[in-house]
């Protein structure tokens, strides 16, 4: 097929777009054979200015969330995707990241859209402070949801990362259950690159690690409080931390690393020996619809701790592959580090069984073909839009 990837930012690069996800569906569908050209629909130059004059608030996060999801912004890349879907040429279809534009011009050529979330589920978690919706108005929000309804409805397809934001996109957005398909995602990385995990020697300290860019929304302080209790526990445990660029933290057994970039090959190979040296991973997340970080953990053949919410428990098999605890439950977290550092066999164990889990369940080849399977089978409209 001659696939379109339309998406906010450069797919063509591990940290250009979508956490990565982008560059992940790019290279696979490649790799299966088909040709995807790609447009860039983020607002640079000029049009940021215009933008975010648009939506100027004296609070930076929530102009910063007014600029994604408000209307100016909104119609803007709307016209950046007609130019693209316009020199794209012939097409077999049209694949957008998220809602944040609306593809008006795709023709007789069908579009998908690949989705980690919607309006209605960051709304469901503005108790948290963390989503999207926490920065809005309830009014606000209504207009998204709006807009956002227009993108789905026109689609051919929806892909969800997850059964619970499928099950959205069905109840709240009044889709038919047979146009929403949960196909998952994969790490934003080459498995191949791993080495086998090695036997500890005597002196290894138990080590937990937390990768995060969003120290706050992953529960990154939570995790910080918890660790307290385990060092108290295990007074030789550490806890590594990777992803805050300016996060400054001075306590005993926590290193924080920054951000690590896949695009770059030394600081890769870091992430890499990072992961190496860890026992257990743990990301006590407030709002994530689908975090990805585990399944990359559960390929380093770590067993991982999360919170039984949002699509944490579609990933963590809780008591095979690690363990589900109550959120923002500092306790129930400490409890579950403590054991499984005290107990590594029970660790490795999880954590292989992780890894057959992620390998089994968790690969971009499984979301192409997934994704594919349902693109093939998908008639052109028979009106230009």
């Amino acid at each position: 097929m001659n696939i379109l990837l339309l998406c906010e930012g450069d797919a063509e690069r591990m940290d250009g777009s979508f956490s990565g996800s982008s560059k992940s569906l790019l290279d696979h569908l490649r790799q299966a054979g088909h040709k995807v050209p790609t447009g860039d629909t983020e607002l640079y130059g000029l049009r940021w200015y215009i933008a975010a004059a648009a939506t100027v608030a004296p609070d930076r996060r929530r102009w910063g969330v007014k600029f994604r999801l408000g209307a100016v912004p909104f119609r803007m890349r709307t016209r950046l995707a007609a130019r693209h879907i316009a020199s794209a040429g012939m097409i077999d279809a049209v694949l957008q990241i998220g809602a944040t534009f609306q593809p008006r011009s795709h023709g007789r050529n069908p579009y998908f859209l690949f989705c980690d979330s919607n309006i209605r589920m960051a709304d469901r978690g503005r108790a948290s402070g963390q989503s999207h919706a926490a920065s809005l108005t309830p009014a606000e929000v209504e207009e998204v949801a709006v807009r956002e309804a227009q993108v789905y409805q026109g689609a051919s397809g929806v892909f969800t990362l997850s059964e619970r934001l499928r099950r959205s996109f069905i109840e709240d957005f009044g889709l038919a259950p047979d146009v929403v398909h949960t196909v998952g995602a994969g790490p934003n990385f080459d498995p191949a690159r791993i080495s086998p995990r090695v036997p500890r020697t005597p002196d290894h300290a138990p080590t937990v690690l937390f990768v995060g860019v969003q120290f706050e929304r992953k529960g990154g302080d939570i995790l910080l409080r918890a660790f307290r209790k385990v060092r108290m526990a295990v007074p030789n445990a550490r806890l590594f931390i990777v992803g805050p660029r300016n996060l400054k933290i001075d306590e005993i057994g926590v290193e924080n690393l920054g951000f690590l970039s896949k695009d770059v090959p030394a600081e890769f190979e870091v992430l890499i020996r990072t992961y190496a040296a860890a026992d257990i991973f743990c990301l006590p997340t407030r709002f994530d619809p689908f975090p990805i970080a585990y399944i990359e953990a559960m390929f380093f053949g770590l067993p991982c701790i999360g919170p039984d919410a949002w699509a944490v428990p579609e990933v963590i098999e809780d008591g095979v592959t690690g363990y589900l605890v109550p959120s923002e439950n500092e306790v129930a977290l400490a409890e579950r580090m403590i054991y499984l550092l005290r107990n590594p066999s029970l660790a490795d164990q999880m954590g292989q069984a992780g890894y057959a889990r992620a390998n089994r369940q968790f690969t971009w080849k499984a979301v192409i073909d997934r994704m594919t399977a349902v693109m093939n089978n998908t008639p052109r409209p028979g009106i230009p839009s």
